[in-house]
């Protein structure tokens, strides 16, 4: 499988493959789709956002906590263009979890293979809520305090959080055979995400997009929407749009220069489709990146 669409997210040393991320986005697709094979627990500190995970769409608000197993492809974006959102991130490596116990690695392997799934989202009104999100509190404090022995402590954290959720919260128990007929789909759909990325400047059709991933045009479509909550031309010029964003404010290329770049045929096509999509023209944007 093509392995491009899966992010290698930071993780602060390869002998303790965690890391923590507290960050304000203030863009509205600030997470693109990917995957990645660690586990990742989300809590929403201010602001909301709609976070697309394997094909369903979450709107996650402030004290609410969010579960990203591992594999499973994701995106997130803001609910509200003038609203940003600040969130904490702790994403961990399943060998914190001390895969070399036997008995452990038992427990851990079927929901890093697919067989198990942990359920993605926790409100304040649920039972665990309290002491997850406590225990949660304190592991990002002890991995940013570091202090003497907080390695000991970050990994009996993960141990605990994995532990409880594995335990009351396993939503998905599935057969060998469905495992693999869901991984065939899935590395599908990333491989289709890889190739889309690497020929953004191309105009690909949803029949040929259907074709790499042999499903027909109308299964494509179902299943493309499912899994990334727009259909394929809402995706496509999403993803055109958020690199001439990227272009306008971290170049000194032109605008029409830029319109090229990201595959559209005119200037005219190309402001009418940014200002649909992110409400301002290219040159408001360009013209904000000079004064700032």
């Amino acid at each position: 499988m093509n392995r491009e669409l899966l992010e290698n997210t930071e993780l602060a040393d390869p002998a303790l493959p965690i890391n923590v991320f507290h960050t304000t986005f203030r863009h509205v697709d600030f997470l693109r789709l990917h995957w990645h094979e660690h586990f990742e627990l989300i809590h929403i500190e201010q602001g909301e956002a709609a976070y697309q995970i394997s094909g369903r769409t979450v709107i996650a608000r402030p004290g609410d906590m969010l579960f990203i197993n591992s594999g499973e492809l994701h995106a997130a974006s803001l609910t509200n263009a003038d609203s940003p959102a600040t969130i904490c991130t702790i994403v961990f490596n399943p060998s914190m979890l001390s895969l070399k116990e036997p008995y452990i690695s038992d427990i851990v392997a079927p929901y890093t293979t697919g067989l198990s799934l942990i359920a993605n989202e926790f409100r304040r009104a649920e039972a665990i809520y309290p002491q997850l999100f406590h225990t949660f509190a304190l592991l990002a404090d002890e991995f940013n305090a570091k202090r003497p022995g907080f390695e000991l402590a970050v990994r009996a954290y993960c141990q605990l959080l994995f532990t409880w959720l594995s335990r009351d919260y396993t939503v998905t128990k599935r057969s060998d055979s469905e495992v693999e007929m869901l991984r065939v789909k899935n590395d599908r759909f990333k491989e289709l995400f890889t190739y889309l990325e690497q020929h953004d400047m191309e105009r690909v059709t949803v029949e040929h997009a259907a074709a790499i991933v042999h499903m027909s045009v109308y299964h494509f479509c179902r299943i493309f929407k499912q899994i990334t909550g727009q259909t394929f031309i809402q995706f496509m010029n999403l993803n055109r749009i958020n690199k001439a964003e990227r272009l306008l404010l971290q170049t000194s290329m032109s605008i029409t220069e830029i319109a090229a770049e990201v595959g559209c045929r005119s200037i005219n096509s190309f402001s009418k489709l940014f200002r649909q999509i992110k409400g301002i023209s290219p040159r408001d944007v360009r013209r904000d990146r000079i004064k700032s």
